[in-house]
């Protein structure tokens, strides 16, 4: 009896790919995608984004020429709350959040996943460069980066677990977005050379700070902008156009370049210094996620990335009430709370471990 997998259709070529490929190997496919768009607030063209309605008719025009079912799920109303309530109120207290996460736990690792295994499907499988294998000597299944670095999702999927890992399924992770792109092309996909959607779906032209005014019709103070050493720079944006490690878009000047280095929301105040200033000792992380169900030891050392383009760097390990607190063997810059931390193994640095939200950064060694 074939195995039956439900495939994430977002319209783009990976997810076309994915069931390209899961049918060939002999799966029952069926296809679905998650309709999250809110023509009321993400006033982009839909076009351009992973999330728009167009998306829906790309995913439905591939999966007829596949030969394969498709659905069409309403996740309207938990994207708003999840992921884009959750975005604002982050930036309002003065975080950095990354939506991204919170739209692959809630709707891909949760929802989406529950409701599969509910109808009777085996598998969800998604397009993302990740992938998914059972160790024979442990018996655990193990998240590893994609081959594809320039691609590799690994960072956003800390989340998932053994129980989960059981059920999913990454095609993709062994490919290249050049083959994958070749083997659309191969099969006449006509997604095959579809542009790739942005960053953040909802976001109109990466300006997050217009975006939260309009979203949550905000006018609100221009924040104050002192130098570290105490020098009134001047007036610039309301606090939460800022996020730590930025240097461009500042308004005031100092003479040479200054970075923001801390971002003090009760008192509406941001403060800039030197490059060397954006340079930190460790972390406390919350809400943390394991992989595997063997912990890790106090005092071990991990790689851990602070953002997700932001390169590996080792640090030690050590167990919280409430997550981790991580002490950096070298110092690591721009760390952010709101951000993730997302560990992986010193042993085989393509293995995830898992990761948690950074919810404190630690200034001295």
């Amino acid at each position: 009896m074939k195995k039956k997998v439900l495939v994430a259709m977002s319209g783009g070529v990976d997810s076309a790919v994915t069931a390209l490929l899961l049918k060939k190997q002999g799966y029952e496919v069926v296809g679905v995608t998650c309709q999250i768009w809110l023509n009321d607030i993400c006033n982009i063209d839909s076009n351009k984004s992973c999330c728009g309605n167009e998306a829906i008719d790309d995913a439905r025009a591939t999966a007829g020429l596949l030969g394969i079912k498709h659905y069409v799920f309403n996740y309207r109303e938990l994207f708003q709350k999840k992921v884009i309530d959750n975005f604002c109120s982050e930036y309002l207290d003065g975080n950095t959040p990354n939506p991204c996460m919170n739209c692959n736990l809630y709707i891909r690792s949760i929802d989406l996943l529950d409701k599969a295994l509910g109808m009777g499907f085996d598998y969800l499988a998604t397009g993302h460069y990740v992938i998914n294998e059972l160790n024979t000597e442990s018996n655990e299944f193990e998240l590893k980066k994609g081959i594809d670095q320039t691609k590799d999702q690994s960072y956003f999927l800390y989340q998932l677990n053994q129980e989960k890992l059981k059920h999913l399924l990454f095609p993709l992770g062994k490919l290249t977005k050049k083959e994958v792109r070749q083997i659309a092309e191969d099969n006449n996909i006509p997604v095959a050379n579809k542009k790739e959607s942005q960053d953040i779906c909802f976001v109109p032209d990466g300006n997050y700070g217009e975006f939260i005014d309009v979203y949550k019709g905000l006018k609100s103070k221009p924040a104050l902008i002192y130098h570290k050493n105490g020098k009134f720079l001047g007036q610039g944006k309301p606090i939460y156009y800022y996020t730590i490690g930025q240097r461009k878009g500042l308004i005031v000047s100092y003479g040479k370049p200054v970075y923001v280095i801390n971002i003090k929301k009760d008192e509406n105040i941001i403060i800039v210094g030197d490059a060397k200033d954006i340079y930190d000792y460790g972390l406390i992380a919350s809400s943390s996620y394991y992989i595997s169900n063997i912990e890790i030891k106090d005092d071990s050392e991990v790689y851990v990335k602070v953002r997700y383009r932001s390169k590996p760097t080792k640090a030690k390990y050590y167990h919280t009430e409430a997550g981790f607190k991580l002490v950096f063997i070298e110092p690591t810059s721009s760390v952010t709370t709101g951000q993730s931390a997302v560990l992986y193994s010193t042993k085989n640095s393509d293995i995830v471990l898992g990761g948690g939200k950074i919810i404190k950064v630690l200034k001295d060694e």
